[in-house]
């Protein structure tokens, strides 16, 4: 399938941090600038930097097989890596703790470190991560979800695929392989629809975590950026609408573009710059799909944001503002940004609204993740974290060298 990653964009906040780091040349100054950049709070950081220097420390021996088990992980066991630390990141109110690993480990990791009840409420959510991928996989294929790592076995993996699950939306530019357009505009537009709504950072991650173990389940692995806890994009850096947000909105906001455009700015957390870049044509199903102000060089360059069900309204109220107004070809949110932002941000004063730290799609966790197969984990994983991390079993066992 498709690694959606782009190479050529510019190094992330934490790829600069992690070169400042290895060359010795990290000071408090260059994590505070992160931190405010990325928009979380600086232990969180700290804590992040902290565990990669963990994973990375040399390995004071081998990691030894479980014995009398198969070789279940994403690589033979026997690795020359250490078993790092865990470390625990801030999430939201009702997830307060969550840990900073990946899928193979990330349930166990939980299970381990919480008490039974944080555990609980983060399970559940975790669960509706892989029921929520299991029902979309179902839908696309006919075919019945048995929750079992041999599922998908002899289908055609094409099947996965979402055939027409998202048609183009008209003035969008076809890629090369429209069959690729499709694997990776579904694909996002899957993991929109599966955080739209998250309450905070927690629930996002716990949910992700939950689709990454789903996709296992049939025989694919979702890949997500490496620094998924620290990352920018929906259900992270973003705000959730809720019906009183919406109402203070348009009670404040007698022009529809107007309120469209703040409304936009929160639930995704876009650039002043692609605002003005939306077409009233990005309309579609539940999402406005567009090209981006930097153009389309690829299928991932498309963006994709979905939009909250309050926010539905509101978009086509604008749209039928705008081309009443200024004809079918015009921008969706023009005339309501202003320069520098300054009118969205004057209409988000009046409503009592902070708009949140802007960050552009390229940057977003979203834009980085990717369906792999046939991909070496770069780390020995122990059968039972794993059978845990797909609910095939009831206890990962005690921790072990850490």
């Amino acid at each position: 399938m498709t690694e959606t990653s782009d190479s050529a964009l510019r190094p992330s906040v934490l790829d600069r941090l992690i070169r400042l780091d290895e060359s010795g040349k990290l000071s408090i100054d260059d994590v505070r600038a992160a931190a405010r950049k990325l928009g979380v709070p600086e232990q969180q950081v700290h804590q992040w930097l902290t565990g990669r220097q963990a994973q990375h420390a040399p390995a004071a021996g081998k990691a030894v097989p479980e014995p009398m088990t198969l070789k279940m992980g994403y690589r033979e066991a026997g690795g020359t890596a250490g078993i790092p630390e865990v470390t625990m990141t801030t999430g939201d109110d009702l997830l307060t703790c969550i840990p900073d690993s990946d899928v193979p480990t990330f349930r166990a990791d939980a299970y381990r470190s919480l008490t039974s009840e944080e555990f609980a409420r983060l399970d559940a959510v975790y669960a509706e991560g892989i029921d929520a991928t299991c029902r979309w996989l179902t839908a696309r294929t006919g075919r019945p979800c048995r929750h079992a790592t041999h599922s998908a076995a002899g289908h055609n993996a094409a099947d996965y695929l979402w055939d027409q699950y998202l048609q183009a939306p008209p003035g969008l530019p076809e890629a090369g392989n429209t069959g690729e357009q499709r694997e990776i505009l579904g694909l996002y537009r899957f993991l929109g629809e599966l955080v739209c709504g998250s309450p905070g950072r927690g629930h996002t991650i716990a949910r992700l975590r939950g689709a990454q173990a789903g996709f296992l389940l049939h025989g694919m692995r979702l890949d997500l950026p490496a620094d998924l806890n620290y990352s920018v994009g929906p259900g992270l850096t973003t705000e959730r609408i809720d019906d009183e947000l919406l109402e203070r909105i348009r009670a404040h906001t007698p022009n529809p573009v107007d309120a469209a455009a703040l409304a936009m700015v929160l639930c995704t957390g876009a650039t002043m710059v692609e605002l003005r870049s939306v077409p009233c044509t990005a309309i579609t199903r539940g999402a406005l799909v567009f090209t981006g102000p930097i153009g389309y060089g690829q299928a991932a360059d498309v963006y994709v944001w979905v939009v909250p069900p309050p926010v539905w309204e509101l978009l086509h109220a604008a749209r039928i503002y705008q081309e009443a107004h200024a004809g079918l070809t015009a921008k969706l949110f023009a005339g309501a940004i202003g320069g520098a932002g300054g009118r969205l941000r004057r209409t988000a004063a009046r409503c009592g609204i902070t708009v949140p730290h802007s960050h552009h799609w390229h940057h977003s966790w979203i834009r980085r993740a990717g369906l792999l197969r046939g991909v070496d984990q770069p780390e020995h994983v122990r059968n039972t974290d794993l059978l845990f991390a797909l609910r095939l079993c009831s206890n990962p066992g005690p921790a072990r060298g850490r």
